[in-house]
């Protein structure tokens, strides 16, 4: 009843903020100095006293515009086009004269003054076919908003709590500043991170290739991009701002930020660390903690992971995953460029945590004979310290040359402390367990270095192309474990303490040759040649701990892979103005030689077909359809191949399979968008499957005891399926904007239990529906539902087939009423079903905070917040794959209460609107 009461009381918040009595609206029509009609033109309603925008319309193929649900006051016409002059009108509304203001003919800009900056102009967005560019003056946010505020205020621009951006209904995966590289690849560590105030203006396009942008030859590549344009001031000092705070039960946190930029060099340095589980500077962090989130091949279709009581719709990675960490990181950034197609750039990231986690799992696994369950009681604790390096450089020699280089290292530590308790069951009865205490340190040293020659030869002719990728890891882990095992059948307890030091090695080099002839009106042909190797190796010691650590050799072996391949091919493109089409013959040629000690396997020898096929085609702005399909080859790793036991864990055995074959997998994926960028309505399908043959998956034994053996197979067949669709539209009456999600996954696939074939289904519903309001001046209020359904169906047990669904709840209440004073309430609530042992889990997550801007230029900001308010955090693990279901409940931040203060290093508040003659403009 208090979920459903406040809910409804957020619905009414929605209402209430845009019910404001009558409504009026404005149309017109926009044509050049000839009387032609000015498509995309963008026609806003300003507020004349700060030139923020408060409403707007774009030109249709007749030029015409339409502008609804104005509410009642002055306000300031403004009227735009590329290459013309911006037209201005004050006006009030109602008009006297009538809703249309009948036609506005353009003046074309002076020749002197084409693609020059009209200084005080601000015109807060203009269409351009499918780039987008928006005026952050016109966009108001709190004084130390970062652009991640900024980007959610921009008409077309969604950014969802995970701090993910979709552009014009298409995901943005690269975020540029300045049109340079910042910190790597993540957008977040951009938006989350540099000052809304900094931003002049926000490009969004579609990026080309770097081939396609130097040889002008189009290979249909496109990637929705953001670009961050910053203000001039911004260019000529430091800015960038310090933070400290101090809360209840000894939490703390502090970070500070640093930047320097001018038109050549770019400068930043970041640091933070906190004891409140929040991690680095973005969620890819997070996985370098943990050495990536990957899974052993031979994983079935696992359900969504729901990371702690803020799983929400869309899930919110910026919040704990699991435990209760102590965190630190801090990065250095630095781009030198002499022009837009010269520049060289250096990233250096730190990221440390230590973490102390408890956790409780409970899995019921299936086999032929019936159900048995496994429970595990753990506490651990984990540290690690992760240092990474990026770098590149891009020379564009003269016209026909061009050059990239790219590269990065890194290092990481580990450490590990674990004590576990496990028992499986059949029913009451308890038939085996383990009391395991582990420890466990280990390093890992990696590089890669890739480069990329172009010589064009011809405009748009033929361009010659090489490559070369080269990448180096070296590892060493070392386990200690200590362990008591008991059985049921009457075996005596097995004490087991054991020593075991894996040091791995991996190398891979390949090159690339390629030449583009074109050989008629839009026809070009590529032939293309690859070839490269990949050597693994793994040096395991193992013994036990009692006899001096004496190894011992029939479970400390040395395991060497070496795979070797050629890659002959061409690919046939036929560009048009509108598609792209690409067709590609292409075959992999391989040799895998492995062996055991020195002692050599068969070598094998590897053929196969991998051809590719796309098609790009867009109608017009905002309409595209999309298709790929592409075959490809994963040879087993050195771990899946080693045929030796390790038994470090006595109720999970596992050895490898020498006999392994590559899985050859074929994927086709169909992309359809429609954005109208008149309603700013976007609909996104998505479409793609798989089938992969020689699937390497799991063959499992369980003993009387319920001890698991097991090793890897190729099954016959793995099917994969995923359909994802996205619908985002603004019902301007009500005055929000709703987003409907829904995807489907399902999974076909096969493994064995006790030699027998175990077929499994498993079907992962996700849907979720989210309304925010569209004017964000005071009020930024979010609130939305979402549900997750999973449905797996087993061969094994027909009878024991699963079933489970998720519901969760949102709601983000962001209030400033003046310039000196932020509210802010984010509401979650989660409830798991019942998986049959326990009563269904609800977890409700409440924070809030208020925050005060003060000093000059309100560059001191006081806030008080508190996380967990109810007290009531969980953090909740669910997953279903092969033959077993799996749920963890793990410990995560509880209630806390903090204040800090937070200064600019510059000045970040505006100094009111932009001033336009009326007069002069009319």
């Amino acid at each position: 009843m208090r979920r459903k009461s406040f809910f409804l009381w957020v619905l009414s918040v929605f209402f209430v903020l845009q019910a404001n009595g009558q409504s009026w609206s404005l149309s017109g029509r926009l044509f050049d100095d000839q009387v032609n009609p000015l498509v995309s033109g963008t026609v806003v309603l300003l507020n004349p006293v700060d030139s923020t925008m408060e409403f707007f319309g774009i030109t249709n193929a007749q030029g015409q515009f339409e502008i609804r649900n104005i509410k009642e006051g002055s306000y300031l016409l403004q009227a735009s086009f590329i290459g013309f002059t911006t037209f201005y009108n004050l006006l009030g509304i109602p008009r006297a004269e009538g809703s249309d203001v009948g036609d506005i003919v353009m003046q074309p800009l002076p020749v002197d003054l084409e693609g020059a900056e009209v200084v005080g102009e601000a015109v807060p967005l203009q269409i351009h076919g499918d780039t987008v560019v928006y005026n952050a003056a016109a966009f108001k946010t709190r004084p130390d908003a970062m652009t991640e505020e900024l980007l959610k205020k921009l008409p077309g621009v969604e950014v969802d709590r995970a701090g993910n951006i979709k552009a014009l209904g298409e995901d943005v995966n690269a975020v540029y500043v300045d049109g340079k590289e910042f910190f790597g690849s993540d957008p977040t560590v951009a938006t989350r991170n540099i000052p809304a105030d900094a931003i002049d203006k926000v490009k969004v396009y579609d990026k080309k290739s770097d081939e396609s942008e130097f040889t002008g030859i189009d290979d249909g590549t496109r990637n929705k991009t953001v670009n961050l344009e910053l203000k001039k001031d911004k260019k000529k000092g430091v800015f960038g701002d310090v933070l400290a705070g101090y809360g209840s039960d000894q939490h703390y946190k502090a970070s500070g930020k640093v930047y320097r930029f001018t038109d050549k060099v770019q400068m930043a340095a970041l640091g933070m660390i906190n004891n409140v589980n929040e991690y680095g500077f973005s969620f890819n962090d997070y996985l370098d903690f943990n050495g990536g989130i990957s899974a052993m091949k031979g994983g079935g279709g696992s359900a969504k992971i729901s990371l702690g009581g803020d799983n929400a719709f869309p899930v919110n990675f910026g919040q704990p995953v699991d435990g209760l960490a102590t965190l630190g990181a801090g990065g250095l950034n630095f781009s030198y460029s002499t022009d837009k197609h010269n520049r060289s750039y250096i990233s250096y990231l730190i990221n440390g945590s230590d973490k102390d986690l408890e956790q409780l799992t409970h899995t019921e696994r299936y086999t032929e004979e019936g159900t048995y369950t496994t429970s595990d009681s753990t506490k651990q604790n984990t540290g690690n310290m992760v240092h990474r390096i990026n770098f590149g450089l891009r020379r564009r020699i003269d016209s026909t040359h061009n050059l990239i280089f790219s590269g990065n290292m890194g290092l990481m530590y580990n450490d590990l402390a674990r004590l576990q308790q496990t028992d499986n069951m059949i029913g009451e009865e308890l038939m085996s367990s383990l009391l395991s205490n582990r420890r466990e340190q280990s390093d890992r040293v990696s590089g890669n270095l890739s480069g990329t020659y172009y010589r064009m030869i011809g405009k748009n002719k033929s361009v010659l192309k090489f490559s070369a990728d080269g990448n180096y890891s070296k590892g060493l882990n070392q386990i200690r474990v200590v362990n008591q095992t008991d059985y049921s059948s009457g075996n005596d307890p097995d004490q087991f303490n054991q020593y075991q030091d894996n040091q791995t090695d991996l190398a891979g080099l390949s090159f690339a040759a390629a030449y583009t002839q074109k050989i008629g009106k839009g026809l070009y042909l590529d032939p293309v040649i690859r070839l490269g190797g990949t050597m693994e190796h793994l040096d395991r010691v193992q013994g036990p701990l009692s006899n001096g650590g004496i190894p011992v050799d029939s479970v400390s072996p040395a395991f060497n892979k070496d795979y070797r391949w050629i890659r002959p091919g061409f690919n046939f493109r036929w560009n048009t103005k509108k598609s792209q089409l690409s067709i590609g013959i292409l075959a992999e040629f391989g040799s895998m030689e492995n062996s055991l000690n020195q002692v050599p396997y068969p070598k094998a020898e590897l053929r196969y077909f991998t051809p590719s096929f796309s098609w790009d085609y867009s109608a017009s702005a905002g309409r595209k359809f999309n298709i790929y399909s592409s075959s490809s080859v994963n040879t087993p790793t050195v771990n899946q191949l080693l045929p030796v036991v390790n038994y470090l864990n006595p109720l999970n055995i596992y050895y490898g399979n020498p006999s392994l074959r590559p899985e050859y997998m074929h994927n086709v994926m169909l992309h359809w968008l429609i954005f109208d960028q008149f309603s700013f309505t976007s609909f996104m399908m998505a479409l793609s499957g798989g089938y992969t043959s020689d699937k390497i998956n799991w063959s499992t034994t369980v003993t009387d005891d319920l001890v698991q053996i097991s090793t890897l197979i190729n099954v016959d067949h793995d099917y994969r399926s995923r359909l994802s669709l996205d619908f985002s539209t603004p019902i301007r009456k009500l005055g929000i904007k709703i987003n409907l999600d829904a995807e489907e996954n399902w999974n076909r696939g096969m493994s064995q239990v006790n030699g027998v074939n175990n077929r499994y289904t498993t079907v992962n519903q996700r849907y979720s529906l989210s309304a925010d309001n569209r004017k964000k001046k005071k009020w930024d209020v979010e609130s939305g539902l979402g549900v997750s359904l999973t449905n797996t169906w087993y061969d094994i047990q027909e009878s024991l087939n699963n079933q489970y669904f998720d519901l969760s709840w949102f709601a983000d209440l962001q209030y400033t009423p003046t310039e000196k004073w932020h509210f802010e309430v984010t509401a979650d609530v989660t409830s798991y079903s019942d998986l049959g042992g326990d009563e269904s889990i609800r977890v409700p997550l409440l924070r809030a905070e208020v925050s005060y801007f003060f000093l000059s230029h309100n560059r001191g900001v006081l806030t008080l917040s508190g996380y967990d308010l109810l007290d009531r955090n969980q953090n909740v693990q669910r997953i279903s794959e092969l033959n077993y279901l799996r749920e963890t409940r793990s410990n995560t931040m509880g209630r806390y209460i903090m204040l800090t203060f937070k200064y600019r290093l510059s000045k970040l508040a505006r100094e009111g609107g932009i001033k336009v003659d009326v007069n002069k403009r009319r």
